[in-house]
């Protein structure tokens, strides 16, 4: 389910190949500016036994979304909603589980004609994805070739999921019903130091003076608020984003 106006957004075909066949070339693009912290969209659908995956997950189209270690939730392919959103490893929007639900949320400012993006944030891959369908082609510039998660960044991100399970309740759920939207949401989410943040490369970068770069911490909020690359014209630098501790630079 989408959550944002219906004047925000449209389903289209991607500008990929039919070869990225995700989504059977169908994604989700914003058609106004998007704020930082929005929440987009809450990922409903049919509840089934987590044993049960295999057999819905037939096809390179949609996959299912945990709810807890009992049950996941089945979208319906033929409607638009969060489940369309394809996976980037430099991705603008991002998960939080709130009340047991998976809400997608804006990383940072979502410019018109972008298409929304995800990270599929899924467990390191091991011998029960062979062979292995989840190849990333989503051609960002620190592209890992994957969806899986690194060990790290997974148990990271785990711990961080465990936290928001703790501090927000779930509602309960029973196999083969449909999880009902929330009576609730959010107004905003904010920032999660777990997820890089990259600036959309189809804007102009945000020119910036002085001869330092700025702190992450600073380089977050800025790129944040605006959606864009952050240019240093004194130091001939371009940030592309940041992720963890690490800052992307492009020479310009």
């Amino acid at each position: 389910m989408l959550l944002i106006p219906e004047d925000t957004w449209e389903m289209r075909g991607r500008a990929f190949s039919a070869a990225d066949a995700d989504k059977q070339n169908r994604g989700i693009f914003a058609t106004r500016p998007i704020r930082a912290g929005t929440v987009v969209g809450d990922y409903l659908g049919l509840l089934i036994p987590n044993e049960q995956e295999a057999t819905y997950e037939t096809g390179p189209d949609v996959y299912v979304m945990y709810y807890d270690d009992r049950v996941a939730i089945w979208p319906d392919p033929s409607q638009a909603g969060v489940h369309i959103v394809n996976h980037s490893c430099e991705p603008n929007c991002a998960i939080a589980t709130y009340r047991g639900h998976s809400l997608y949320y804006a990383l940072r400012k979502i410019h018109a004609d972008e298409e929304l993006t995800v990270s599929y944030l899924l467990a390191p891959i091991d011998d029960d994805c062979a062979p292995c369908r989840h190849a990333c082609r989503c051609r960002a510039r620190s592209c890992t070739g994957s969806m899986h998660l690194p060990i790290d960044r997974y148990v990271a991100w785990s711990r961080l999921d465990r936290r928001d399970s703790v501090r927000t309740r779930s509602v309960p759920v029973a196999p083969y019903q449909q999880l009902r939207p929330l009576d609730r949401y959010p107004a905003r989410i904010g920032d999660r130091r777990f997820h890089g943040i990259f600036g959309v490369a189809e804007q102009p970068a945000s020119v910036g003076d002085g001869d330092r770069l700025p702190d992450i911490a600073a380089i977050r909020r800025e790129i944040r608020r605006t959606g864009r690359r952050l240019a240093y014209p004194a130091l001939g630098l371009t940030v592309l984003g940041t992720r963890d501790t690490t800052i992307f630079l492009e020479e310009s």
